[in-house]
C-alpha cells in the first residue's frame, strides 16, 4: 500500500488495502502468503483529528474532500504508527496523548500511543477459538525509536534495503514527485537490481549460511549437552540392577493390597471358629459330666396313667364349674311348672315354612324391583289379632324354651340365654312378615298385568343415532368454516389481461434480441479466460513484482489488490 501526500493536498487520496507485501520467495522455497488487509483506521487526539474512525471497503479506497479537512494527518498518522518518529507535535492542543488505532482483516487491533515523554504500542490479537472477542493487550514500551518486530511482521510497510540506502515505497511525501522520477539513475538501477531474483538469491543465501551457522553452533552446543548427560546417566546405570527387585516388590505390594481386602473376611471366619470352639469345649464339658451317670430306668406302657390323669382333671373341672353354678343358684327361686311343648313344635314347623316363603318372596321382589310401587292397601283388623297371638305365641316359646333347658338335665345347671336375640328375631319375623304381605299384594296387583312386549332389534336405529351424530358434527364444522370466511372481503374481480398478453409479447421480442447479445457475451467471456491464461503464466514466468519484491499472486493481481 502506498499513500501519497500529494494527492491528499489536491482533493484525493487513494490507496489500496493490502497491509504490506508479502514476502519474496524463490522458484526453490515457493509459498503461499497471506495479503492482510486494513480494515479500519482511527485517530484520537491526532494533529487536528479529535475522534475519527473510518471504515474502508474491500479493494481500492479513494478519500476525497476539500483542503484542510484531515486527509493529510491521516496519511501522517499511518506514517507515525508504521515507523515511530520520536516528534510530538502529532499530538492535539490541549490532550495528554494521540493515539492511532489500526484493525486487520485477520482480527488483529495495533494501537500507536503517543505522549509527551515516550511512544509505546499495544498490539490487541483475536481469540484462538475463533471467537470475535479481543483478549487483553500486549503492550510494547520502552522501545525508543524502534517499531517491534511483532509490529512489522503484521503491517510489512517497512523500507526496501538497497546499496544506496532504504526507499519507502509504501508511504510518499507531499512535495516530492513520483515515485523514483526525483532520485537519480543510480538509485533508480539499486532498487530494479534488488527487487530482481539475484538479490534475493544472494539475500536467500546469505540466510542460509546464517542457519547452516546456527545449525553448527548448536550441534556442538547439543553434543556438549550429549556428552553431559551421558555422564549423568551413567551415575543411573545401577538401577537396571533395582529394575528386578523393584518388580518383585511392587508383586509384593499387589499381594498385601490384596490380603488386606480379605482380613475382615479372616476376622470373622476366626471369630466364628472361636465361637464354634467354646461351644465344643461347653459340649465336651456336658459330656463329661453326663458319663458319670447311670443308665436311666426302664420305660413303662403310661397310656393308663394318661387316661386317669386325664379323668381326674376332668372331674376337678366339673367340680369347679358345679360349685360356679350352684354359687349362681343359690339366690334363685324353685323352677316353674313346665308347659306342653307340642305347640311349640308346631310353631317353630311355621316359622321354618315362613322363612322359606320368606326367601321366595325376595327373590319375587328383587324381581319387581324395578315396577312402579303398588297403590296402599288397606290393613285388615284380623292381621292385628294375628300379630297379637303370634307375640303371645313368642312370649310363651321363649318361656317353654327356657323352662325346657333348666329342667333338661338336673345335674347341670342351665345356660341363661341372652333375650336381646330372640327380641331381634322376633322383630325380624315381624318384618318378614309384613315383607311377605307386601309382596302377596303386588303379586296380585301385577296379576291384572300384561306381559312386556318382544324387543325389537336396535342395530339399524344405533346406525341411525351415529349418522346423526356424524352430520351434527359435520353441521358445526360447516358452522365454524362459515364464520371465518364470512370475515373475509369479497372476490376481487378479474382484470382484463390484455395489456399484460401485449407485456408478454414484448418480452418474448426482448428476449429474442438478448439471444444474440448472450451469444457475444459468451464468446467475449471466453475470450476473457484465455486472456486470464495468459496473464497467469506471464504472471508465473515473471514471479516477483519489480517494484515491491513481492511475489505476485494471479487472484490478487486480477482483483487489482496486489500492492
Amino acid at each position: 500500500m502506498r499513500l501519497s501526500e500529494r494527492f491528499l493536498s489536491t482533493g484525493i487520496a487513494g490507496f489500496t488495502l493490502s497491509v504490506g507485501a508479502p514476502p519474496c520467495y524463490h522458484s526453490y522455497y515457493q509459498y503461499e502468503a497471506k495479503v492482510l488487509m486494513i480494515k479500519s483506521i482511527a485517530l484520537e487526539n491526532f494533529m487536528s483529528h479529535q475522534a475519527t474512525r473510518i471504515e474502508l471497503a474491500p479493494g481500492v479506497t479513494v478519500i476525497t474532500g476539500p483542503n484542510n479537512v484531515g486527509k493529510s494527518a491521516l496519511v501522517e498518522a499511518v506514517r507515525s504508527l508504521v515507523q515511530n518518529p520520536g516528534q510530538k507535535y502529532s499530538i492535539r492542543h490541549g490532550a495528554k496523548q494521540a493515539v492511532v488505532r489500526i484493525e486487520l482483516d485477520s482480527g488483529e487491533i495495533i494501537e500507536w500511543v503517543r505522549t509527551d515523554k515516550t511512544a509505546y504500542y499495544r498490539l490487541f490479537r483475536p481469540q484462538v477459538n475463533g471467537g470475535e472477542e479481543i483478549g487483553d493487550p500486549e503492550e510494547y514500551r520502552k522501545i525508543g525509536l524502534t517499531v517491534p518486530e511483532d509490529i512489522q511482521t503484521l503491517l510489512r510497510l517497512g523500507r526496501v534495503e538497497t546499496e544506496s540506502g532504504d526507499i519507502d515505497i509504501h508511504i510518499g511525501n507531499q512535495r516530492d514527485p513520483i515515485f523514483l522520477l526525483d532520485s537519480p539513475g543510480s538509485h533508480a538501477a539499486s532498487f530494479f537490481a534488488a527487487s530482481t531474483e539475484a538479490e534475493y538469491l544472494l539475500r536467500m543465501r546469505q540466510a542460509l549460511k546464517s542457519r547452516v551457522d546456527y545449525a553448527k553452533t548448536s550441534r556442538k552446543v547439543l553434543a556438549g549437552e550429549g556428552q553431559t548427560l551421558e555422564k549423568v546417566l551413567c551415575r543411573y546405570q545401577p538401577l537396571e540392577g533395582l529394575e528386578p527387585d523393584l518388580a518383585r516388590a511392587e508383586q509384593t505390594y499387589e499381594l498385601i493390597c490384596l490380603y488386606q481386602k480379605s482380613i475382615p473376611e479372616l476376622s470373622g471366619f476366626i471369630g466364628n471358629l472361636k465361637d464354634k470352639e467354646r461351644a465344643l469345649s461347653q459340649q465336651q464339658q456336658n459330656a463329661a459330666i453326663l458319663e458319670r451317670l447311670g443308665l436311666p430306668p426302664e420305660l413303662q406302657e403310661i397310656a393308663g396313667l394318661e387316661a386317669l390323669l386325664q379323668h381326674w382333671r376332668q372331674i376337678a373341672n366339673n367340680a369347679k364349674v358345679a360349685a360356679a353354678r350352684s354359687q349362681a343358684l343359690d339366690p334363685l327361686s324353685s323352677h316353674p311348672r313346665l308347659e306342653e311343648t307340642a305347640f311349640l313344635d308346631h310353631l317353630a314347623a311355621r316359622l321354618e315354612e315362613t322363612e322359606k316363603l320368606l326367601k321366595q318372596r325376595q327373590q319375587e321382589q328383587e324381581i319387581l324391583l324395578d315396577l312402579a310401587e303398588p297403590s296402599a292397601v288397606t290393613p285388615v283388623s284380623d292381621l292385628k289379632n294375628l300379630a297379637e297371638s303370634i307375640r303371645r305365641l313368642d312370649l310363651a316359646l321363649a318361656t317353654n324354651r327356657s323352662l325346657s333347658r333348666v329342667f333338661q338335665d338336673f345335674q347341670e345347671l342351665p345356660i341363661i340365654q341372652d333375650l336381646l336375640p330372640l327380641e331381634q328375631l322376633l322383630e325380624d319375623l315381624r318384618s318378614r312378615e309384613d315383607l311377605k304381605n307386601r309382596s302377596h299384594y303386588r303379586q296380585e296387583a301385577l296379576a291384572v298385568l300384561t306381559s312386556p312386549p318382544d324387543f325389537l332389534d336396535v342395530d339399524d336405529l344405533i346406525d341411525l343415532l351415529a349418522n346423526l351424530f356424524r352430520l351434527h358434527d359435520k353441521q358445526q364444522y360447516l358452522e365454524s368454516l362459515s364464520a371465518t370466511l364470512g370475515g373475509l372481503a369479497a372476490i376481487p374481480e378479474i382484470a382484463p389481461t390484455r395489456d399484460l398478453e401485449e407485456l408478454i409479447g414484448r418480452t418474448a421480442g426482448v428476449m429474442q434480441e438478448l439471444s444474440p447479445k448472450r451469444q457475444e457475451r459468451d464468446s467475449l467471456e471466453e475470450a476473457l479466460k484465455q486472456k486470464r491464461a495468459e496473464v497467469e503464466e506471464l504472471i508465473r514466468e515473471t514471479g516477483i513484482c519489480p517494484l515491491c519484491g513481492s511475489p505476485m499472486d494471479v487472484s490478487h493481481f486480477l482483483e487489482a489488490v496486489h500492492g
